[in-house]
């Protein structure tokens, strides 16, 4: 009978004491989830480090640990449309939010690389013709800090005063992210180009006044007539630098570098080194 009651008493206490699990699909937003809750919640990230949100499917073992997870924080990949409506069915009790909801969208620049993302921001477009890569503008990741200290505060009241403090601390970061990347491109004209495979920049060009290029079609590598194409834009508009992922195929990337003698970067934007990768998407494209 003591053994029973001093069992009891261990689970109640191992109970009071354990974290609010708080789920989230990508890794940048692991690293903002953690600014602001610091060490009072545990972040299950469900998308793993060099896998593609487009297609990725979680392990048994994260569906079982998604169980315990008192909040789903989404933010509108592709992923997601797959996997949060059976999330849901497996957890009833875990709420989800998505704290992309309050960021404005624009248009994906997938169609063809002549397509400029600040004139596609002006047109209408169906919902899934909308960039999902909201997290590369500071501006959006100020919104969607907001969106996630409101949704900690929901689930853990008594912990409201330390996440507002830590709010503030990752507002001032962003904001000295920004500040940082205006300093790097200050010399770089309005507008200017640059060449990338998969169409993840935009929200990133958009908020500083450049324009991403992309290589894909519709998702597939440029035919050669494509390239060419390619080729002769990157010519005309004196583009220098190409980025590569290495969740996509650099195949194209490597042949236009070659013919066209642009340097390689190679940059993701699921780095959950989120301000140093903005800089250094900066720098690559200010030639510094």
């Amino acid at each position: 009978m003591l053994r029973f009651l001093t069992f009891s008493l261990l689970y109640i206490a191992s109970s009071l004491l354990a974290k609010p699990i708080v789920a989230v699909s990508i890794l940048p937003q692991q690293t903002f989830v953690q600014k602001i809750a610091g060490e009072h919640i545990d972040v299950l990230l469900m998308v793993m480090p060099g896998n593609s949100p487009h297609s990725y499917e979680p392990k048994p073992t994260q569906m079982m640990a998604l169980s315990q997870a008192t909040l789903y924080l989404s933010i509108g990949v592709e992923f997601e449309e797959a996997w949060l409506g059976r999330f849901a069915s497996q957890n009833k009790n875990m709420r989800i939010i998505n704290i992309s909801d309050s960021v404005e969208k624009i248009a994906l620049d997938e169609h063809n690389h002549h397509e400029e993302v600040h004139e596609q921001h002006e047109t209408k477009h169906k919902e899934n013709g909308l960039d999902p890569h909201t997290w590369t503008s500071p501006n959006n990741v100020k919104i969607m800090a907001f969106a996630i200290y409101e949704a900690l505060v929901s689930i853990d009241k008594k912990h409201e005063v330390q996440y507002k403090k830590n709010l503030d601390l990752f507002l001032q970061e962003i904001g000295q992210t920004q500040e940082r990347i205006y300093t790097i491109l200050k010399d770089t004209p309005k507008h200017t180009n640059f060449l990338v495979f998969h169409p993840s920049w935009g929200y990133f060009a958009y908020e500083f006044g450049l324009k991403q290029v992309t290589i894909e079609v519709e998702g597939k590598e440029p035919k050669p007539k494509e390239i060419i194409e390619i080729l002769q834009k990157s010519k005309e508009e004196k583009i220098h630098v190409i980025f590569a992922q290495a969740e996509f195929s650099d195949k194209s990337a490597k042949i236009i570098a070659k013919e066209g003698n642009l340097n390689v970067v190679k940059i993701s934007p699921l780095s959950p080194e989120w301000s140093s990768n903005l800089i250094k998407m900066a720098q690559a494209i200010a030639n510094k």
